[in-house]
């Protein structure tokens, strides 16, 4: 994952892809793993959410939100899609948006 995250920076030339990768190449124990409530409390409308490790169900999600993760808890998928969101992988994302325009990364 982190050599696609890498190749797709080089590609575009977009930094958001390059630091997710240097992120997610640290310890696993130092991954980012935030609650939905960071996400209501910090994350601006309409912007897509990118979480470089884990996103975890506690707390809820008051507005719909584009979300992706290098993973999920079931708690958290089902609270994004009950909220009218969506949850993402790295690689759709990726394809949806290549040049990472309006991603802001949660940590």
């Amino acid at each position: 994952m982190i050599g696609v995250l890498k190749a797709q920076s080089r590609e575009t030339g977009s930094a958001v892809w390059r630091d997710v990768a240097m992120r997610l190449s640290r310890s696993r124990k130092n991954w980012a793993q935030p609650n939905l409530s960071r996400v209501s409390r910090y994350a601006p409308e309409g912007a897509t959410i990118l979480i470089p490790g884990k996103l975890l169900g506690s707390g809820e999600l008051v507005s719909n939100h584009t979300i992706a993760a290098y993973s999920v808890s079931n708690g958290a998928r089902e609270k994004i899609e009950a909220a009218g969101g969506r949850f993402l992988t790295y690689n759709e994302l990726m394809n949806e948006n290549p040049t990472g325009k309006g991603v802001v990364i949660l940590a």
